[in-house]
């Protein structure tokens, strides 16, 4: 009796296998390029880093918001925006967007760039401020640097989405 039912429930196991697994509901086809999700960066020094992004669209047709808060201890500030330009390769992200508010009213109106390099729970995250964090000149949109932070809680899905060839 034992023999069947471990004999049963290896059958059923290799259906479920072979199957994709028919506890798992299938996914949609995209029918754009999407970067979502939120993320805490990694900071040696205690840094609070946080991303948000929910940004959908190809190219300058792109839209959605996202998010920037910066804190170590009682300093530091926010920004947030509305979305203007994304692309996604593979599994890496690029996208730009106009803060609309700030806890730094000069940054209000400014373009920034954003990437994303989506690796599962090793996400990384790179900006284009990263060398003149006080900068207020725009950048080009969908323009960013190479995703070069390391993150340490969250998660970030960079969806790649190519038109139909005809």
């Amino acid at each position: 009796m034992i023999k069947r039912a471990f004999l049963a429930l290896t059958a059923a196991a290799a259906v479920l296998i072979s199957s994709g697994g028919a506890a798992t509901a299938a996914r949609p086809q995209p029918t754009e390029p999407s970067l979502t999700g939120s993320a805490k960066l990694y900071r040696k020094a205690g840094d609070d880093i946080r991303f948000r992004f929910d940004a959908h669209g190809l190219g300058p047709d792109a839209r959605g918001t996202f998010r920037i808060d910066h804190y170590l201890g009682d300093e530091g500030g926010w920004f947030s925006g509305t979305i203007d330009c994304l692309i996604v390769g593979g599994p890496v992200a690029v996208a730009t967007g106009v803060i609309t508010a700030s806890s730094f009213p000069e940054f209000v109106g400014v373009r920034r760039g954003f990437s994303v390099y989506d690796h599962g729970r090793h996400d990384r995250v790179g900006y284009s401020w990263v060398l003149d964090p006080g900068n207020t000149e725009s950048v080009p949109k969908c323009v960013s640097a190479a995703p070069f932070e390391t993150v340490e809680s969250g998660n970030f899905r960079a969806v790649e989405w190519l038109p139909p060839q005809v």
